[in-house]
């Protein structure tokens, strides 16, 4: 066995849920049945005037939920109590200074058994490629020097933060709104791209989505719009495909750390992280213990430490790691040294047979950052990459008992891609399926040093590559 599969079955990050289920919120009207659809599951806003239509839907194949603000769920339960409700989806649930979310709700979900709740994450936005990324430095708002790479608007970061900020919680669900800007107005907007799109990001970051489905799309379809349906016609396969996606319980494939207590705060740096496909995962500074560093080899730190942690973090760097600071100004043990080197935007220390890497700046300039953040973990301590493509996001799982390894990408561009994948370990197989390839085609593949290498030729939307060990690949199909 690999290396990197010891190190994906010794992880104890928290398993995922890998529903990825995407649920469409519609106006309280008809809408033709599931199975012509290929919807699962609808949401409808509180208040509900008319139970009925909660009723119809589920007579016609549909999981219904009902989406509430917090103050309106003891009203809202009581209600779906006596309707065809499948559950309950939460918003505006932050938490308080003594509780964390889950906690001020867990009283409804046990008086309440027969429903399904989710939490909401507020902050989605529409995923899509764009040109240059706007952040907040200082209160001042400020745009990223020009170049050629794209920016793309993505939820992992949203997700990733959500998970480590209430670990304890309830399944989380997040949404967003279609951009409207520079619709046609004799077009379907959003088209069957913008749909697949969202549709495989959600598949791809194992979360829920809650997706709009606009009013008039929806009267069109019940209408039978010829238009109308050869737009959903092209969605269909994404939601058969998105639906197929391993249902167990799974563990992200990870080797960078992130140690935030700021969502907020730190939101724009880990975005641009989750951007440029640094494998991480994110948690706050009481989850940051031996056994989680043990899974890790390198570390990067948005938030103040308490001195117990920083020798854990000194121990970690000494033993052959990385440690890496963003916007800090602390006094450390290792300042009684002088430094290794001093870079123009980072001063680096030798500890032991590792380093620790000081940024005395917050994130602005996205290319600048990726780069040093690349360059400073090495190729070696990268757990996946891509060459050349600038417009794909890639994410990794593996059951926790067994150390095959699914990769996820999504192409948010209009045209195909040509994505070259480099992935920490040795396999037996490399299998590919789409939504326009079933599952599946044996992909040529190399090794060198330590990582196996292919090549997902034309990737239009969205793929999951299986790469199997050799202790599962010969009862593989």
């Amino acid at each position: 066995m690999s290396f990197l599969c010891m190190l994906f079955l010794g992880s104890i990050a928290a398993c995922t849920p890998v529903t990825a289920r995407v649920f469409l919120r519609v106006e309280p009207s008809p809408l033709p049945p599931a199975d012509k659809t290929g919807i699962q599951d609808v949401v409808l806003l509180w208040p509900l005037q008319d139970l009925s239509v909660a009723a119809k839907l589920h007579s016609q194949g549909y999981r219904v939920f009902l989406q509430c603000e917090s103050k309106d769920l003891a009203a809202a339960v009581v209600t779906v109590d006596r309707a065809a409700v499948t559950g309950m989806i939460v918003t505006n649930t932050a938490p308080s200074s003594q509780s964390p979310a889950a906690e001020q709700l867990r009283p409804y979900f046990a008086a309440h058994k027969s429903l399904t709740f989710r939490m909401s994450v507020p902050g989605g936005k529409q995923p899509q490629m764009k040109g240059r990324l706007v952040v907040e430095r200082d209160g001042v708002l400020q745009v990223s020097s020009p170049s050629s790479q794209p920016w793309l608007d993505t939820n992992l970061a949203l997700v990733r933060l959500a998970q480590s900020m209430d670990p304890g919680s309830l399944p989380i669900i997040y949404d967003f709104h279609w951009d409207t800007s520079g619709a046609l107005p004799d077009a379907w907007h959003p088209d069957a791209q913008a749909y697949a799109v969202s549709i495989a990001e959600a598949d791809a970051i194992r979360s829920d989505v809650t997706i709009d489905l606009p009013g008039s799309l929806q009267r069109a379809l019940v209408a039978d719009d010829p238009r109308a349906w050869t737009l959903w016609k092209a969605i269909i396969p994404y939601l058969d495909f998105s639906s197929h996606a391993p249902t167990e319980r799974m563990l992200p494939v990870v080797n960078l750390g992130v140690i935030v207590d700021d969502a907020q705060a730190s939101y724009e740096a880990i975005n641009l992280m989750a951007r440029h496909n640094l494998a991480f995962e994110s948690v706050r500074p009481p989850g940051l213990t031996l056994a989680r560093l043990s899974s890790w080899n390198s570390v990067v730190v948005f938030c103040p430490l308490n001195k117990e942690a920083v020798a854990l973090l000194r121990n970690f760097a000494a033993s052959g790691r990385i440690v890496i600071f963003v916007n800090t100004h602390d006094e450390f043990p290792w300042h009684s040294a002088p430094p290794l080197r001093q870079e123009s935007r980072a001063t680096v220390y030798s500890i032991g047979a590792g380093q620790v890497v000081e940024i005395a700046e917050p994130v602005v300039d996205p290319e600048n950052f990726a780069r040093d953040l690349r360059r400073l973990i090495g190729r070696e301590r990268s757990a996946l990459a891509l060459w050349n493509s600038l417009t794909t996001l890639v994410t990794g799982y593996h059951e926790q008992s067994r150390p095959d390894v699914t990769l996820y990408l999504v192409n948010y561009a209009d045209q195909p891609d040509n994505v070259q994948v480099q992935v920490k370990g040795r396999f037996t197989r490399v299998r590919l399926e789409s939504p326009e390839e079933p599952c599946c085609v044996s992909l040529p593949f190399v090794e060198r040093g330590g990582f196996t290498e292919f090549i997902i030729p034309a990737l239009r939307i969205t793929a999951r590559v299986h790469l199997d060990s050799a202790r599962e690949s010969s009862a593989a199909p």
